[in-house]
């Protein structure tokens, strides 16, 4: 046995800094249940993985019998990699003092094979244990895994197909997200739709049969209460869609997130034998961020491993903040009481030193956690103490009269505080807010001062100018009714409709549908579409005389064009169809004539990838349900997980804009946490607010009867019900009894949201490492009444010096109202703009017989002169095409053939795909289902795919069949492995070119480590589901992961030599590595032909 060694000595011979007395408190724990209280930023990755390797090397522990749960792939990589590198350390310093290695490490370093510590995600260990254990419920193994995507237009489909008999008054989109959400609460809380709907009928059945009042004069039922009803019915409505979700789900074969769990909790409560197996593999747990986890994920673990277990729960109820997704704020609490038996308690230590913030940002985190420490949530709540040698820091506070004027003062904060740094050491910043809405303003803000942004998140990108003009665009085509979405065409400056024009314009639509307001069927009524895609005449003209003028007649004109021309398209793919729909509206031409420098650009590449994403994981994905999809993804309220939009390349200057919620686990040297008003932050609705006796501003809150597209489970069905508020109904003999308890409920549900929101807050300041601004704006755009500065804001203000607080007067008015009017209508055209008007009225009147000079414009003349120049200098060059965006398989096309592929760019045809191609997709969506990925996959397709018979590399017979293919991959080393990125869409820039593309798989590379370097390299791998090809087409095919690695490189900025790519040919079963790669100047030169 290896002689004792101390968290101490083991920090040493791991070249490590020595452990403070809380973490080695923790690291030398013995083994038994034990919860761990860690603040924001105090090294809990460290430490958890300092105890791994404490237990092994002390033979406490084998490494295979380590169990580490977390929540994303990114951490769980994190950790793995972190107890993989200590444990290569600890088996050579061991060696090194002639020390005997302890069980599972005699093999040495990184040669750990199948001795590894297993880490998984929750969602990934709970879909292993369904598959291990389906059987024993009665349920198929060989089940796929179902996207976020698919989910989302299955759920879709369902709304859109059903009968007359939901009779419910919400938008398709809105439904859809009820679904959702629903399905999700209830499997989140192990709640059957059966248990919902009798739930659901008793309150119903009391509230309405109860009378209205004893004595009295009323005659009608109270407004809560009948509020309440509508509410119900609406979940009792969609009660026989949510059976039919789960139906069609079982039918498939697929399991959504929330199926995997509520799955594995059941196969944990009823096969003992699955509880066994675990309990004997994973002698040790460690369960990070537990104060994210659902009902579900605790009775999971509880039934598995049980009273007295040696797990670790870390995490931290000031940071809970995700209740509205399923997680419960009790977890931590709850885990205590579940693990605990009588002879072993579970044991309390708490890790409480900042390691990330400075002083100031400190103490004013500890003064918004003040309450939550006093409330302890079941648990004891240090406060956070700041590491030895903390800076100093600073807090500023800017409280603005707009939003505009907050956005300008933000900006002016970043550039101020970035120029006092060393040139060489920019700041990384970021911009943090409670609400999307606040988004445009910002963004507006930092651009102006010449700060590049970059948004998180699709909710965010949505807001993006040219985005939502391609997004209005795609409306209009897919439906009639969507006036708002032509609003924005119609006064953008595509077509910059005049005011006079818009009013006559819906004159005529009044004209067209004279018994519109009669009655009749919202569906079959004209709208201002319908209206555009059927002009007046030219000598009509509206009561007031007044027709279209000729300029807004020829926009017009245009518009009804190019939605017909977009509608014809509309069977296209979505990537294709969001393309199409931008070089209609020249949104990129516009974009580089503004000077853009990238930005927008690299917006509708987001958009664009997004769509592939969500097309690539949904079965039948559909233009419908994908703007529904980014209806509700406006709305981060809706408690819809949607698919984020994919990340472009990072300028490492850029500001970040995030929400609070996204920015959760990040951190920046300065943060900004704008819009700190009453009604954002906290969130309430100030009309339903009261002031008490007191003089406390009370909060009214829905809770689980809030906006039909969140739909939750009743808080009395909840497995964490004895932590919240309840509705009370079954007290209430009369209605206006109920209306009372019904207030009470919402006042009750308030100070729970106000709770949340002060998480939240807490969350927010800690993400800065060294410098925090605090920011309001009283009067946001369409507000009628200032807002007052957040009680948030009112409470740390003290803690910060009067020199460093900004105070602006508010005005009675709202002075964004004064901007609008000061707004030129139309917006002015820009110079390509003009030139182009300039010369469609001077051809107009040539061809009118005008001449002389009216029709003589030499500036116009040059331009048309040097226009043709270009024209014909780029006739006589070689016919390669290079359009500012590519594919990594076009530009591997290009490299092949230069002409084909400029003509597949020129003239681009749909093409039916080879059962080759369908055999590839469907691989791919496999093969990331097992890696606990977000694909739908019907394993039925693979069965019926019949081989390609033109000898392509994806060609083989011997794979027709599913379970052959499934086994081919199972016999390759790489089944055995777990990547730290599956999927991973990607772009990089190659000579002012954009090459986006998709990555298989990305794996840790002990191979690609620095010696001495404890991170690791990578190796990303591209998957073949056929043979290994000829040299010559390898040597083709190599430029894809060229591009792969360029762009891992600057996604991640990992050394290019850290950066090992391969492909694995699944039918032979052999794994080529590309070795030598020609550099991104040699690529641009390839692609641009010089």
């Amino acid at each position: 046995m290896t002689p004792v060694l101390s968290a101490q000595r083991l920090a040493a011979m791991l070249e490590q800094p020595p452990p403070t007395a809380e973490q080695a408190a923790v690291i030398e724990a013995p083994l038994a249940p034990m919860l761990v209280v860690a603040g924001a930023g105090s090294g809990k990755t460290e430490t958890m993985a300092s105890r791994v390797v404490w237990l092994i090397a002390n033979g406490h522990v084998q490494p295979r019998q380590v169990l580490g749960l977390t929540f994303t792939r990114k951490a769980a990589h994190e950790l793995s990699a972190r107890i993989s590198a200590r444990l290569g350390t600890l088996a050579e310093a061991l060696r090194a003092e002639g020390l005997p290695l302890p069980a599972g490490l005699e093999r040495g370093g990184d040669d750990l094979v199948g001795q590894r510590p297993v880490v998984h995600t929750y969602n990934g260990f709970a879909l292993d244990l369904v598959r291990e254990h389906a059987l024993a419920v009665g349920v198929d193994p060989e089940l796929t895994m179902m996207s976020t995507s698919a989910s989302w237009q299955l759920a879709h489909s369902i709304v859109e197909g059903w009968d007359d008999t939901l009779d419910v008054e919400a938008s398709p989109a809105t439904l859809t997200a009820a679904l959702i959400s629903l399905t999700s609460s209830l499997a989140d809380h192990l709640v059957t739709p059966a248990q919902l709907r009798e739930h659901l009928q008793q309150i119903h059945d009391h509230l309405s049969q109860i009378p209205l009042q004893v004595e009295g004069r009323r005659r009608t039922t109270p407004k809560k209460v009948a509020g309440v009803l509508e509410a119900i019915e609406v979940r009792l409505a969609l009660i026989p869609l949510l059976e039919h979700f789960a139906a069609l789900r079982r039918e498939q074969g697929a399991l959504d997130f929330a199926d995997q769990v509520s799955l594995a909790a059941r196969i944990a409560r009823e096969v003992p034998a699955a509880g066994r197996l675990a309990r004997r593999l994973h002698r040790v747990v460690l369960l990070d961020e537990f104060q994210d986890t659902s009902v579900a994920q605790l009775r999971m673990l509880t039934d598995l491993f049980g009273p007295g277990h040696a797990a670790c729960a870390v995490g931290d109820p000031q940071q809970a903040i995700y209740g509205w997704r399923g997680a419960s704020a009790a977890s931590l609490a709850g885990f205590a009481e579940a693990f605990a038996t009588e002879q072993v308690p579970v044991a309390q230590r708490s890790l409480s030193t900042s390691w990330r913030n400075d002083q100031a940002v400190l103490e004013v985190a500890n003064r918004l956690a003040a309450p939550l420490r006093e409330a302890g949530e079941g648990i004891t709540i240090p406060q956070l103490e700041a590491r030895p040698g903390a800076g100093e820091g600073a807090v500023e506070i800017c409280e603005a009269s707009d939003e505009r004027t907050e956005a300008r003062a933000v900006a002016e904060w970043i550039l101020r505080r970035r120029g006092e740094a060393p040139e060489d050491q920019t700041p990384t910043a970021a911009v943090l807010v409670r609400a999307r809405r606040q988004i445009p303003a910002l963004v507006e803000g930092l651009e102006q001062a010449g700060l590049t942004v970059e948004v998180v998140g699709l909710g965010g990108l949505l807001h993006r100018p040219a985005v939502a003009d391609v997004r209005a665009l795609l409306q209009c085509a897919h439906d009639p009714s969507r006036g708002d979405a032509l609003m924005r065409l119609l006064t953008g400056p595509r077509f910059r409709l005049g005011a006079r024009d818009i009013a006559v314009l819906g004159r005529w639509r009044d004209r067209l549908a004279p018994g519109r307001r009669t009655g009749e069927d919202e569906a079959e009524q004209v709208s201002l579409v319908d209206a555009v895609d059927d002009l007046p005449p030219e000598d009509w003209t509206d009561p007031e005389g007044r027709g279209l003028s000729p300029v807004g007649r020829e926009r017009l004109l245009r518009l009804q064009q190019l939605l017909r021309r977009i509608r014809r398209l509309l069977p296209l793919p979505l990537p294709d169809l969001i393309t199409a729909a931008v070089h209609a509206l020249e949104v990129d031409l516009a974009l580089l004539e503004q000077g853009d420098q990238g930005r927008g650009l690299a917006d509708l590449e987001a958009l664009r990838d997004h769509a592939t994403s969500f097309e690539r994981t949904a079965r039948t994905a559909g233009l419908a349900a994908y703007l529904d999809l980014l209806e509700i993804s406006e709305d981060e309220e809706a408690g819809l997980a949607v698919t984020a939009a994919p990340e472009h390349t990072r300028d490492p200057d850029a500001v970040t804009v995030v929400t609070m919620h996204s920015a959760k686990g990040l951190e920046w040297d300065l943060v900004a946490v704008a819009g700190l008003t009453e009604g954002t932050v906290p969130s309430y609705d100030l009309r339903r607010a009261r002031t008490d006796e007191e003089g406390r501003v009370r909060v009214a809150a829905s809770g689980w009867l809030g906006p039909t597209a969140s739909a939750s489970v009743p808080t009395a069905l909840r497995g964490d019900a004895d932590t919240l508020p309840e509705l009370a109904w079954a007290q209430a003999d009369t209605q206006v009894d109920a209306e009372g308890l019904i207030e009470q409920f919402h006042f009750d549900q308030g100070e729970e949201s106000l709770r949340e929101d002060r998480r939240l807050m807490y969350v927010a300041v800690t993400r800065a490492r060294r410098r925090l601004l605090l920011s309001s704006a009283a009067w946001r755009m369409g507000l009628a009444t200032a807002r007052p500065r957040s009680r948030y804001l009112a409470e740390v203000t003290p803690l910060v010096p009067e020199q460093f607080r900004q105070r602006q007067e508010v005005p009675e008015e709202n002075p964004l109202d004064s901007v609008l009017e000061q707004v030129s209508w139309p917006p002015a055209p820009g110079p390509a703009e003009q030139q182009r008007d300039r010369a469609e009225m001077l051809l107009r009147a040539a061809e009118r017989g005008e001449t002389g000079e009216q029709v003589r414009d030499p500036a116009l003349a040059e331009l048309v002169r040097r226009t043709l120049a270009d024209l014909e200098e780029q006739r006589s060059r070689p016919a390669v095409h290079a359009p500012p965006r590519l594919s990594a398989s076009q530009v591997v096309r290009q490299a092949q053939d230069p002409v084909a592929a400029a003509q597949d760019l020129l003239r681009p045809l749909p093409r039916r795909p080879s059962a080759a191609a369908r055999r590839g997709t469907a691989f791919h969506a496999w093969l990331e289902s097992r890696y606990d990925g977000a694909a739908l996959l019907d394993l039925e397709d693979l069965a019926e795919l019949s081989a390609d018979q033109d000898g392509g590399i994806d060609s083989d017979p011997a794979l027709e069949d599913a379970a052959a293919l499934r086994e081919a991959f199972a016999a390759s080393p790489w089944a055995q492995r777990t990547p730290i990125a599956v999927e991973q869409p990607v772009l990089t820039r190659v000579g002012g070119i954009a090459v986006r593309g998709i990555i298989d798989a990305v794996f840790a590379d002990p191979e690609g480590s620095v010696p001495g370097d404890e991170d690791h390299g990578v190796i990303i791998v591209d998957w073949k589901t056929g043979r290994t090809p000829a040299p010559a087409r390898l040597r083709d095919m190599a430029l894809q992961l060229s591009l792969y690695r360029l762009a891992w490189h600057e996604r991640t900025g990992m050394p290019l030599g850290r950066i090992r790519t391969a492909f694995h040919f699944v039918a032979d079963g052999t794994t080529h590595e590309v070795r030598r790669h020609p550099s991104a100047q040699a690529i641009a030169r390839m692609l641009t032909g010089s």
